[in-house]
């Protein structure tokens, strides 16, 4: 809101709250130019909100850090580096192993030309038209980085939906849920401010005019002075998952990080939702804050769980998070000390109210053990942690998994190209591969191709062995099936029997072996 704006509000109170976020858009008069040309030229931005305006002049000023909306912490944790300054509270997730939530990269192949891309457009609506048949239950938003791709994408939208009744009932449904907040929209970049959905899809929009040729360095708005506002507004308007559909890579935007902001974390989001580098490993080999928390982690290895201290990536962690083996979806359990976490907080509220609502909220089960019970009579507190692990896990049990895993292109409907299965190398599992024989000659080394059942034994830590079916339609991690595309799937094409790889599980990579493979009527042990 420009400062002129607010004028009559503030003339006629006598106190006066303005709340916002100063990096996120600013007032604009975006939609009342008329452009000629094909490119979205960047706006004048106002220099001066009335939130800015109230920033320099009122005290105090009051910063709100506490992040809750995100149920998986790779949806937030990008905007905490590059905007934040690292200074939000961020609260982990019992789920942060899912393949359904954070962020991923879906490349396309598509070309730019006159302000929007016709292949992307297409992938994107037949990906919206699989989750809306297969998740029926999640929300969905879909945001182009500019106005004429949105509007390609709606137009494509409408046309599928006047012959496909499901996805038509699941627009429907959303219309008429929550009052409609969390309706079905396909939006550009200038006006998704203020949206949430549970999945946003995110059209980049850009990419060579020609197959192999190189990308403009015209990213319309983004090039300008508020293009990392913009960015960041998109970036967190997801509550469980953020897919990106691109026919670009981070390598052909050759943008600066002072010069060109913009670009430059565009350029950074396609190499974060392609590797999820920039979270992974952030609680790995962590330290319990005290010695107290060791002794439950002993205890609860004891029992038979794994342990794994201080969970997350931001302020918000939790003391000791407990998986485990016969629960492979994610903590059954979230543990509270009154260690420094405890003592750190502001007020009572905060510490023993708030912040257990905003945990539960996000799909928590927590439960607090007191150091001076504990030191007490060790012993019974023990015993009950043991009833409360056996009783969450018999509850888990019977509710079944709530996962369901889907690629956004695994589908059976009849509108969609069903493309026959490939075989696909490690290295460039993207590119189709042709003429590839079916048969494995006797000579040569058995490997794993996609449709193989790999039996790997876990070498460090527990002492385990896991079986997994690779596939190039489906990601069922809960069904021992992993998509190729996923990092496991990827990392374990093409290899051979006895190889050594590395898994991530959990929060720290673990090495593995594979001990056999079996094939469609062969099984090859080693």
């Amino acid at each position: 809101m420009p400062p002129e704006n607010a004028v009559g509000a503030l003339a006629r109170c006598k106190q006066v709250m303005v709340v916002g976020d100063i990096n996120q858009l600013p007032p604009t008069n975006f939609f009342q130019k008329v452009l000629d040309d094909d490119e979205e030229d960047e706006e004048a931005v106002s220099d001066e909100s009335i939130l800015e305006m109230a920033t320099g002049i009122f005290r105090p000023v009051r910063k709100l850090r506490w992040h809750y909306r995100s149920r998986h912490s790779g949806l937030i944790q990008f905007s905490n580096t590059h905007v934040y300054d690292d200074a939000l509270v961020i609260f982990p997730s019992p789920t942060e192993s899912r393949t359904d939530m954070g962020v991923s990269l879906v490349q396309v192949e598509g070309n730019y030309k006159a302000g929007i891309n016709y292949k992307e457009a297409s992938v994107i609506v037949k990906a919206a038209l699989n989750f809306m048949h297969l998740t029926p239950h999640r929300s969905l938003g879909i945001v182009a980085l500019n106005q004429k791709q949105s509007e390609l994408i709606q137009e494509e939208m409408d046309r599928e939906l006047i012959k496909d009744a499901q996805a038509t009932q699941y627009v429907d449904n959303w219309l008429e849920r929550n009052d409609g907040l969390e309706s079905f929209f396909i939006k550009n970049l200038e006006n998704v401010q203020g949206d949430e959905r549970d999945v946003i899809f995110i059209g980049t929009v850009y990419g060579p005019e020609s197959y192999g040729g190189p990308v403009m360095q015209r990213f319309g708005p983004i090039n300008g002075k508020a293009g990392k506002r913009r960015l960041n507004v998109l970036f967190t308007r997801a509550k469980e998952q953020i897919i990106t559909f691109s026919s670009m890579s981070a390598a052909d935007i050759k943008a600066e990080k002072d010069i060109n902001p913009g670009a430059y974390m565009l350029k950074c989001w396609l190499e974060y939702s392609a590797t999820g580098r920039q979270h992974e490993g952030t609680n790995e080999n962590r330290e319990p804050d005290s010695d107290f928390e060791e002794y439950v982690i002993n205890r609860l290895k004891a029992i038979g769980c794994v342990p794994i201290p201080q969970v997350g990536v931001g302020g918000g962690r939790i003391d000791i998070g407990v998986r485990h083996p016969e629960w492979p979806h994610g903590y059954i359990l979230g543990i509270e000390c009154d260690g420094a976490t405890y003592h750190s907080s502001r007020s009572s509220r905060e510490r023993d109210r708030l912040r257990e609502e905003v945990l539960t909220n996000l799909g928590w089960k927590l439960y607090r053990i007191w150091s001076t019970s504990w030191f007490e009579n060790s012993h019974n507190e023990a015993e009950k942690l043991r009833d409360v692990i056996t009783k969450r896990l018999h509850e888990l049990k019977c509710s079944g998994s709530p996962f369901i895993h889907v690629s956004p292109f695994e589908s059976k409907l009849s509108f969609i190209e069903e493309v026959p299965p490939v075989t696909m190398s490690r290295q460039n599992f993207i590119e189709q591969q042709v003429d590839e024989p079916s048969i494995t000659p006797f000579n040569e080394s058995i490997v794993v191709e996609i449709g193989d059942t790999v039996k790997i034994c876990f070498l460090d830590g527990e002492k385990s062995i896991r079986e997994i079916t690779l596939s190039d339609r489906i990601d069922a991690p809960d069904q021992g099936i992993i998509h190729i595309t996923k990092p496991l799937g990827r990392e374990l094409l093409d290899r051979e029997l006895g190889d050594e790889i590395e898994i991530l599980t959990g929060n720290s990579l673990r090495k593995a072996r594979i001990e056999d493979i079996s094939k469609a009527n062969t099984e090859v042990k080693h």
